[in-house]
């Protein structure tokens, strides 16, 4: 009988070890999805900042030499 308690004894002592462990285990892991959402959010802003028209309308002007057309230039064409 002894023996059963000390097992026993043992035993819930390494449970709760265990669930101490992952308990931890869990919170640095909370922490790191967080960390990630925050990043996630602050990298989606960056995003909308790059794909805004005048950043576009800006580098096709600067780096590939485009400009808007004269009137004279813009030729409709009829949709068939």
């Amino acid at each position: 009988m002894a023996l059963a308690v000390f097992v026993s004894s043992l035993a819930l002592v390494y449970v709760k070890f265990k669930n101490r462990e992952q308990w931890s285990e869990l919170q640095q892991l909370q922490e790191a999805r967080d960390e990630l959402e925050g990043e996630w959010s602050r990298l989606q802003l960056e995003l909308g900042a790059w794909a805004t028209a005048p950043r576009i309308e800006r580098l096709a002007r600067d780096r590939l030499g485009m400009s808007t057309p004269v009137a004279k230039d813009i030729r409709l064409v009829p949709h068939e």
